[in-house]
C-alpha cells in the first residue's frame, strides 16, 4: 500500500479490524503511518478504549463502526433510553454523539440518506460528564 501511495494511486492509508499490539507493530515498521483505524466499537470491549486511546496518542483518526448493531442489548438498557428521552433524541443519536464527544468518527452502515441524516443529527446537544460515564459503564450489570 505504501508503494500505491507513492505512485499516487491512493490518497490516505488506513487499516481496519486491528488489535492494539498489531497497530503498535505497524507503527514501528511502516514508512507511511495509517491516517485511519476503523474498528468495531463494542460495549463488551469497553468501547475499544485501548485502541481509541492509542489512536489519539498517535494522531490517528479512530473510525468507530458497529456502534449500533454490535451493541444492541446494551443499548436497550433503561439508562440509555432515559438519556435519549431527556434530549428528545433517538438511542442511535445518543450513541453517535457519545462517539463524537470521545473524539471518534462514528460510522453508520445505513445506505438510506434520510436515515443517515436522522442518525447523525447530533450537533444540537452535548452529553454531560455523568451521562458519558453512564454510557461508558454500560458493561456494568447494575445499569440494567
Amino acid at each position: 500500500m505504501e508503494g500505491a501511495a507513492d505512485e499516487g494511486l491512493v490518497g490516505l492509508l488506513g487499516i481496519s479490524n486491528i488489535a492494539v499490539d498489531q497497530l503498535r507493530a505497524l507503527l514501528c515498521g511502516a514508512r507511511i503511518r495509517p491516517t485511519f483505524v476503523q474498528n468495531r466499537c463494542l460495549v463488551r470491549a469497553s468501547w475499544d478504549h485501548e485502541m481509541h486511546t492509542l489512536c489519539q496518542k498517535e494522531s490517528i483518526i479512530y473510525q468507530a463502526f458497529s456502534l449500533l448493531s454490535g451493541n444492541r442489548q446494551a443499548l436497550l438498557k433503561p439508562c440509555v433510553t432515559e438519556i435519549a428521552h431527556h434530549y428528545n433524541k433517538t438511542v442511535p443519536q445518543i450513541v453517535f454523539r457519545l462517539a463524537f464527544e470521545l473524539g471518534m468518527l462514528p460510522l453508520t452502515g445505513t445506505t438510506d440518506v434520510a436515515h443517515m441524516r436522522d442518525s447523525l443529527d447530533i450537533f444540537d446537544f452535548t452529553l454531560t460528564n455523568d451521562e458519558i460515564e453512564t454510557l461508558l459503564a454500560l458493561r456494568d450489570p447494575a445499569l440494567t
